[in-house]
């Protein structure tokens, strides 16, 4: 017992006189940084994987949920814009008007290659009236209305291809000058592209067809009264609200990236596990004598936990450090090498790779901590 009658050990380690955990990381600072590295990689992939979600979000469905429709006909059992082939005949946009149309715009959808003097890529290319602004892009660089022999490029589509506003390049051998650069127009695994609905029809060489007609209703009318009456007027096709055709598309696009990210942020969170296990476990190996010194000073268990604890927690902030300054200087990068992979993080997703950096922390301690619990005070007296 000590004289203040505590037992003996506690005036040392309840009060935390000493910061053992930080002694203990100073003794072997080469392998705390290498650990706080490790986590911080995994805090990057983590960060890139949220940002290419919340990208592919924002752009692959940018152009079809931002379009001020109410309706968006369809051929028959066809779901979404991206995955889903539509054929129409070009008088399903006039069998649609009524007295509770305001408009009806046919638009066209291509598979094209495009040809530029730096590379040849595959894209959708859309043939949009251009009296309207029903399918019009939304624009960076110049404009979202397409001549006769223009065309206005996804800003990620011109990087590949080496184009910006008045460059040349050609579909099917006919000329386009480059007019504008979109955005919102970027499904990740494909482009999109615009041209008026004349040229498109030229490409494809069919006059009589269109893929998609969307709609707008006359102001005041509900929207079940809209599509009731245009169903009934089209009944060869379908009728889609413009909220269930961006939701539809919007779940085409994010499908097969959610699995994908998915296993590989599992995969990431498991090797920072293993990183993080190893540095702890063989911190406990290395410095047995000490924690068996400890023991024998009177240090209890929940001491030593806390020691352990502290060594992760401090590996989780150097990884949270290290990880968001990896990050931004890796954005660029990324921007300049990869222009068709978009990345947008917001602060939400940031504070739950946080939160998940110090769950990692907390399962890489547990092996660590059930090892330094069975220490022995007598191994103090090891050679």
């Amino acid at each position: 017992m000590s004289p203040s009658g505590a037992p003996r050990g506690r005036l040392l380690f309840a009060g935390r006189t000493v910061p053992l955990g930080r002694r203990l990381i100073a003794r072997d600072a080469t392998r705390f940084a290498i650990t706080s590295v490790g986590v911080g990689m995994t805090v990057v992939l983590m960060l890139f994987l949220l940002a290419l979600y919340q990208g592919a979000r924002s752009e692959a469905n940018g152009w079809v949920g931002s379009r001020e429709v109410d309706a968006w006909v369809v051929q028959r059992s066809t779901t979404n814009f991206i995955k889903a082939s539509s054929i129409l005949p070009v008088s399903t946009a006039e069998a649609l008007l009524g007295p509770e149309v305001k408009e009806a715009t046919p638009i066209l959808r291509l598979i094209s290659l495009l040809q530029a003097p730096e590379d040849t890529i595959t894209a959708i290319v859309i043939g949009l009236e251009v009296h309207s602004d029903a399918g019009r892009p939304e624009v960076v660089a110049g404009s979202a209305s397409p001549g006769p022999g223009e065309i206005v490029l996804d800003r990620a589509l011109a990087a590949r291809l080496g184009l910006g506003v008045e460059d040349s390049l050609t579909i099917e051998q006919r000329p386009f000058r480059v007019t504008g650069l979109s955005r919102g127009t970027n499904s990740v695994l494909t482009q999109f592209a615009f041209v008026s609905l004349e040229d498109a029809r030229a490409l494809l060489g069919l006059d009589l067809v269109v893929s998609f007609v969307l709609v707008r209703g006359i102001e005041g009318t509900s929207e079940s009264r809209l599509l009731e009456r245009l169903r009934e007027r089209v009944p060869e096709a379908d009728v889609l609200s413009q909220s269930t055709f961006s939701a539809n598309n919007m779940e085409e696009s994010r499908g097969g990236l959610i699995p994908l990210l998915l296993t590989v942020a599992i995969l990431g969170g498991v090797v920072a596990v293993i990183v993080l296990t190893l540095l702890l476990y063989g911190s406990v190996l290395e410095r047995r004598e000490d924690y068996a010194l400890l023991r024998a000073m009177g240090a209890s268990s929940a001491t030593l936990r806390r020691v352990v604890l502290g060594q992760a927690a401090a590996a989780v902030v150097g990884g949270l450090i290290v990880g968001p300054l990896a990050y931004l200087a890796a954005v660029p990068v990324v921007a300049t090498l990869a222009p068709a992979v978009p990345v947008a993080l917001s602060p939400l997703p940031v504070a739950a790779v946080a939160v998940g950096a110090f769950v990692i922390g907390g399962i890489g301690s547990l092996l660590p901590l059930r090892r330094v619990q069975r220490i022995d005070p007598g191994e103090v007296f090891r050679a």
